[in-house]
């Protein structure tokens, strides 16, 4: 029974490295940019705005900003790809030098594809974030929208806390958790390893570099703060 459900799954992952890399991509960025259009067409409305700023800016001023981000608001939707991409290639160049020193050889595409299929873990924490928006979180201002879907940041007041952390603690969360196992998956089809080593080899490369990301991410929040 053990080796069917083994031989069902090595057969998953390898039909899913076989998907055309382009057409994940299509599917990735369309589906981001739909649900982000669909958080901000509900919630980012001039009340919010009002809400947000009107004790601290004159209404003309609102206004204007206002007219200003619904003009440049396609921007946000262009900087989505460039994020995913960014993002993916990333974490591939990362898994990449990882595998190098551990003396494994492996195509970059193929990681690449590992890679771009486990950011749908990503996609599914965008679309819960919008689920909890729309049925169980009162949105009133700007900063209600911005939360990570169960993570720690969760369990702290940004009213209160040190800013300097933020960025760290929203990272902690079910997501990155999952989307960590979901790679380390998906790598047992590309290295034919088991997943206690693809997951040490996560840990290592993508971990190392997540790390020096967030310490980049904290020093420059000490630098403009």
């Amino acid at each position: 029974m053990y080796l069917r459900n083994d031989v069902m799954t090595n057969q998953l992952i390898n039909n899913l490295l076989k998907l055309h890399i382009g057409r994940i991509m299509f599917l990735l960025i369309g589906l981001s940019i739909f649900i982000n259009f669909g958080i901000n067409s509900l919630f980012l409305t001039e009340s919010i705005y009002y809400q947000s700023f009107a004790d601290r800016v004159a209404n003309n001023r609102i206004i204007q900003v206002i007219e200003i981000l619904h003009r440049f608001q396609w921007l946000g939707y262009l900087f989505i790809p460039i994020i995913i991409i960014t993002r993916i290639s990333f974490t591939t160049i990362c898994l990449y030098v990882g595998l190098f020193f551990s003396e494994l050889r492996v195509e970059f595409r193929d990681l690449m594809k590992a890679t771009l299929l486990s950011d749908f873990v990503f996609l599914l924490a965008l679309l819960i974030k919008l689920i909890i928006l729309i049925f169980f979180k009162e949105v009133n201002v700007l900063e209600d929208l911005q939360f990570q879907p169960f993570s720690l940041m969760d369990f702290f007041d940004k009213k209160t806390g040190d800013v300097l952390f933020f960025y760290p603690l929203s990272l902690l969360n079910a997501f990155e958790l999952l989307y960590w196992l979901v790679l380390a998956w998906l790598l047992t089809g590309v290295v034919e390893k088991p997943m206690s080593s693809t997951l040490k080899t996560v840990a290592t490369s993508y971990g190392s570099g997540l790390l020096l990301w967030v310490l980049f991410v904290m020093f420059l929040t000490v630098n403009l703060t």
